[in-house]
């Protein structure tokens, strides 16, 4: 009855599934692979964040606004009523190259921060990929596992109905309880998973359809061939730690340029009215900083140290790109020559049928049943 259900919803998934992503005109799996590098929610945010984060060129690039200062007196002196009023105009004047320094810290920042949404984007894109071929296998091995637990009911079946069991046939028994029990746990946790994995995907492409089978990548591609002179320096990583160098040592230029104090210069016009005369008076105002307390030390150390460190940082990741790389190319490879070489999905299937021949007629033992389901799954 159990197999029943399963089979009968698995019949309803993937009516409803071609139903709804003919709504979606989902056609094959390159498209959906499109559809999710367009539209995943994740990238897409990415996508903004990076375009907020290149108007931050525009606020280092900006200049400091004028000042008006303006003051009114009024008393008494020997000569008759004083009033007198003041006003300025006053510009800041930034030296040492700080707008400059601030330009080249926000362009490298905006760079460095760039490659982590970039990294981010492509960490949540594979993600989708993955699921997307960890879909297809459950929608293979769900039918596979039902199959093998019908095989072995049936054999259970026939054990339990008779009145006597010898010790051998009774430990069979046993065996096949166990066995059957285990592919129904197994069953239930790939559907459980279905279910996660298809929300999953369904978040990614951005809409609310759900995934059809014919959508799903069937095979992998082992066409494709590496080597290990392939260069690593446009991954996002690698990137990511040179912009953390750029960053770090266009903080320490920035450090170096506040170390020169400010001024500000503008004209200034006083009136005054004493008695029944009038003034006027025109001038220069000049204010500066004077550097006698410190000269921004603290900061430009703080700075040399962390473009210290990001040197370090950065010779540690190009070391482990390097190492990671080289590893998955051999691992690629490894796997590449191993599936070339063992059987392919149709062989597994005729040898599954001629052991369920071989088993019918008596020939191989339970045990040998159970283990052929075992490595046919």
């Amino acid at each position: 009855m159990y197999i029943l259900k399963v089979k009968l919803a698995l019949v309803a998934l993937l009516v409803s599934s071609g139903v709804t992503a003919s709504n979606c005109r989902i056609q094959d799996s390159n498209e959906l692979i499109k559809i999710i590098k367009e539209n995943h929610p994740e990238i897409k945010y990415n996508e903004s964040l990076g375009q907020a984060f290149s108007e931050r060129l525009g606020i280092a690039k900006q200049l400091p606004n004028p000042e008006l200062e303006a003051s009114r007196e009024q008393g008494k002196s020997l000569e008759g009523s004083t009033k007198r009023t003041s006003l300025g105009l006053i510009f800041p004047i930034e030296v040492g190259g700080k707008r400059e320094a601030r330009k080249v810290l926000a362009i490298n920042a905006i760079s460095k921060n760039k490659q982590n949404l970039r990294l981010s984007s492509e960490d949540a894109f594979i993600k989708s990929i993955l699921n997307s071929y960890r879909l297809r296998q459950i929608h293979e091995l769900i039918p596979l596992l039902s199959e093998a637990e019908e095989s072995l009911n049936k054999i259970l079946f026939i054990k339990r109905s008779r009145k006597t069991l010898s010790p051998e046939e009774e430990v069979e028994k046993e065996t096949l309880s166990l066995a059957t029990n285990d592919y129904r746990l197994k069953i239930a946790r790939l559907i459980s998973e279905r279910e996660r994995i298809t929300s999953e995907i369904t978040l990614s492409i951005g809409t609310d359809c759900s995934i059809s089978l014919n959508s799903l990548p069937a095979t992998v591609d082992l066409s494709e061939t590496f080597n290990k002179d392939i260069g690593f320096d446009k991954s996002a990583l690698f990137q990511q730690a040179q912009g953390s160098v750029a960053v770090a040592r266009a903080k320490k230029d920035l450090a170096s340029a506040n170390s020169y104090p400010d001024f500000k210069v503008g004209p200034t016009i006083e009136f005054e009215q004493v008695g029944g005369s009038n003034f006027k008076t025109y001038g220069v105002s000049l204010t500066m900083e004077l550097p006698i307390l410190n000269l921004n030390s603290a900061e430009r150390r703080s700075a040399a140290s962390e473009y210290k460190s990001s040197l370090l940082n950065q010779k540690h990741i190009n070391r482990h790109i390097s190492i990671e790389l080289n590893s998955e190319i051999e691992k690629y490879n490894r796997y590449k020559k191993s599936l070339n070489t063992i059987a392919n999905k149709a062989e597994l299937e005729r040898k599954h049928t001629r052991i369920e021949k071989l088993f019918k007629r008596g020939v191989i033992s339970t045990s040998m049943i159970i283990e052929s389901h075992r490595q046919l799954i």
